[in-house]
Order: C-alpha cells, then structure tokens, then sequence
C-alpha cells in the first residue's frame, strides 16, 4: 500500500509504503500526483519512505517501478529513500546508478538528515 504524505515543499511528491506495494497502488495514488506536479514544475523531487510494516513490491509492480522511472527519468531531481530494510537500501543504492539525479538512502533515524538534504538546491553536489 502506498500513502501520500504531506508537508513537504510544492515541488515533492511524498509517499510511504507499507504492507504489500501493487501496481494499482502506483496506478491509483503515485503517478497521478506525479503527472500533476509536473504539469507545474519541470522537475520534482521525490520522497519514498518505506515503514516497519513494508512487506515487499508485487512482481507486477516491479515492472511498474522501471516504466515509471524509464518514463519520467528526467523528471526527478532529487530522491529519497529512507529505510531500515538492507534490502531496499540495496535496491535504492543500484537505482542511483540509473537515474541521472542524486539518489540518497537514509535510515529511518535519519529523517531529519533526509528532509534537510531535501531541500538543498538541485545544483549541490552533496550524493
């Protein structure tokens, strides 16, 4: 499941996962929101928090995972995986390696770290 949050800078699309992420989450709450940040922003930045409760991707929505960042690649300018799963931390750190924007992975003890390295301007050299 995938929860959009709020409080995050106009630019920040915000989302936790928990339990079991589907296609139909991304379908229904992530890329909506994703194509209406950018009919106002060229780039966005993107937060994805992963709970205590986060189980796993379905395979389909692995898929779903790669068409949108083959789809929107150059649309982010900043993402943020904040984890404490070793896994996802893994995933995240071979995901930078693919999209051509800074990629930082921060533990859920480091959220304060995170929103502040959100904020920076896209043009710091800070990965």
């Amino acid at each position: 499941m995938l929860k959009l949050l709020s409080g995050f800078d106009h630019d920040t699309v915000a989302i936790r996962a928990s339990g079991v992420v589907t296609g139909e989450d991304y379908d229904q709450e992530l890329l909506p929101v994703i194509e209406e940040k950018l009919k106002d922003h060229a780039c966005i930045k993107l937060w994805y928090e992963f709970d205590e409760a986060f189980e796993g991707i379905s395979v389909g929505t692995l898929w779903d995972d790669a068409k949108l960042g083959l789809f929107h690649l150059t649309d982010f300018y900043r993402v943020a995986f904040i984890t404490d799963s070793r896994l996802v931390a893994g995933m995240a750190n071979a995901l930078a390696y693919m999209i051509p924007c800074p990629v930082k992975v921060f533990e859920r003890s480091e959220t304060g770290q995170a929103l502040q390295w959100m904020k920076e301007s896209e043009t710091s050299e800070t990965v």
